[in-house]
């Protein structure tokens, strides 16, 4: 991540190797950063760990028992803003249903409000799949199946999965800003549940308890602990990822509890505490398709907030290819509102796009962050952020302040 010279003066000098895009940013320090990296864990063979998670699963019998027959199955899984690691099990995993008797698979790729999956993109995440399985974009407004009161509101779910014979969801277990962790439940409440729900949500992201790491006391996951308990899921595989995402292990069985497995693994590696909070931090949304757009990269200035001084300096780098992100967002962000406006506007009519517009300004809240992008200057400041056009500038920026590097922003929790 670091590499140490001297110039021919003898000066020491430190070149920092940041993840950018598909790339990196050499960043040349006069200072050595103290490094603050995830946990890391050797890679398994996604496949043999499935099939190992699939007859010795959780809570349930296992998976050629729980199929009992059925023929049609079908499949959530989450779409291109998660690492692909989907392209690596799913194959096996329908592979192993074909052997037991499934004939037709429905695949539905959990999108919330995200923009659907053109055929490239879906090549790109799940490959090369057989003919008996058809992929489906979920539509948060049409093809949706009531399933009764949920947390005092009216729910809705995608009715291909509500119908089918066997009911099976994917998930990427990790670090959520407001819903505490992804992966569960939130694979169908927001991943195929009904607009309406998707964005009342969101709304709670105004409550103290609803921040990365937290669980117990966070009013998302209390509202998802009903939805395990109305939605039937027959079978569920929940993975955690190493910070490369690559595959580091695979629970299956129920729903909940595959979740919870995974989020102790998630809170031993990927939970990283703080003796002392740092003047100022250089962070890397983690290249691609973690740094996919200013959208997603919302994300790491939350996660390393509580390793930064009151008046400190967070530097991000994020290539944000994609541009700003979801139009919603982006037609908040033209507005050039103040701060104060965003926090009146999102507690009067919470309105996705502008709840992210909320969440810049709250992280930016007694500190500087600094952006390193491909996106136009102007937007960047109108997400509360000041632009950062030359990586040069970064040593004059660091000044003599203590300085903390986060190579993986969006799966690193600083805590105090």
């Amino acid at each position: 991540m670091s590499s140490c010279s001297r110039s021919s003066t003898g000066a020491r000098r430190v070149v920092l190797d940041v993840p950018y895009g598909r790339g990196s940013v050499q960043l040349p320090l006069r200072d050595e950063p103290d490094v603050l990296l995830p946990g890391d864990g050797l890679k398994v063979d996604p496949e043999k760990a499935l099939m190992e998670a699939v007859e010795h699963p959780l809570d349930t019998p296992p998976l050629r028992e729980v199929v009992g027959g059925r023929e049609e199955v079908a499949i959530v899984v989450d779409d291109d803003t998660r690492p692909p690691y989907a392209r690596a099990l799913l194959p096996p995993l329908l592979a192993f249903l074909r052997e037991n008797g499934v004939r037709r698979a429905k695949v539905i790729v959990a999108l919330g409000l995200h923009r659907p999956l053109d055929e490239g993109r879906k090549r790109a995440v799940f490959g090369d799949l057989p003919s008996w399985v058809e992929i489906y974009n979920h539509d948060p407004y049409r093809d949706l199946s009531p399933v009764g009161d949920v947390g005092g509101r009216r729910l809705f779910i995608n009715r291909h999965f509500l119908s089918a014979p066997l009911k099976i969801v994917i998930g990427d277990v990790e670090l959520h800003q407001i819903f505490g962790y992804g992966g569960g439940a939130k694979s169908l409440a927001p991943g195929i549940s009904d607009a309406e729900t998707i964005t009342w949500l969101h709304s709670l992201l105004t409550h103290p308890m609803a921040r990365p790491g937290v669980l117990e006391g966070n009013p998302v996951q209390e509202f998802l602990e009903e939805v395990y308990a109305k939605v039937r899921v027959d079978f569920s595989v929940q993975v955690v990822l190493n910070m490369r995402g690559e595959v580091l292990c695979v629970n299956a069985g129920s729903l909940r509890r595959a979740f919870l497995e995974g989020v102790e693994v998630v809170d031993r590696l990927y939970k990283v505490k703080v003796k002392e909070p740092f003047d100022v931090l250089i962070a890397s949304a983690g290249g691609h398709p973690r740094d996919v757009d200013l959208y997603q990269t919302q994300k790491v200035i939350n996660m390393v907030r509580a390793g930064l001084k009151e008046g400190g300096k967070l530097i991000l780098f994020s290539r944000c290819g994609d541009g700003v992100g979801p139009e919603g967002f982006a037609r908040w962000l033209k507005e050039g509102l103040g701060k104060e406006e965003v926090k009146r506007m999102v507690e009067e009519r919470f309105e996705m796009g502008l709840h992210k517009l909320y969440l810049f300004a709250k992280g930016t809240k007694e500190v500087d962050v600094y952006l390193y992008s491909s996106i136009h200057p102007d937007l960047v400041r109108r997400a509360f952020l000041k632009p950062l056009e030359d990586p040069r500038e970064v040593a004059e920026l660091v000044g003599d302040g203590r300085i903390g590097f986060v190579p993986f922003g969006t799966v690193t929790l600083l805590c105090k």
